[in-house]
């Protein structure tokens, strides 16, 4: 009776996965989205994405260094960026945000967050400068 017991909770599992891979299957295939974070400052700062996919980075003060960001999941995102280092000076960073051909500029005051929402196979980009006196 043991025996029957576990082949049957085997069975039971075996079917429940296969109802659920589809699914999974189906999600994994489905159009991603593309974010990107450039750091064009010199400076160290910490980026993450908040929504339906989580990410996050430092980018460490190269040049030009960006995130790799290209498969993430469609929807509403908070985009967060500060310096990783905290100044003790007031530092002004400005942010060039791209989405579907518009540009929008900002600027912060050390860190920042702006909502936006990423589309199936589109990029969302974000450069962060700080203006130099």
């Amino acid at each position: 009776m043991r025996k029957f017991t576990r082949a049957g909770a085997v069975v039971a599992a075996a079917v429940a996965a296969a109802a659920v891979l589809p699914a999974v299957a189906a999600a994994a295939d489905s159009p991603r989205g593309e974010i990107v974070i450039c750091n064009h400052s010199g400076y160290m700062f910490d980026v993450y994405a908040d929504g339906p996919s989580l990410r996050s980075d430092d980018l460490a003060g190269s040049f030009d260094e960006c995130t790799d960001w290209y498969a993430v999941l469609p929807g509403k995102y908070d985009i967060g960026f500060s310096l990783r280092v905290p100044s003790q000076q007031s530092v002004i960073i400005q942010a060039r945000f791209k989405r579907h051909g518009h540009v929008i500029y900002k600027v912060f005051n050390g860190e920042g967050v702006v909502s936006t929402s990423v589309a199936p196979e589109s990029l969302t980009r974000v450069d962060l400068y700080i203006p130099r006196a």
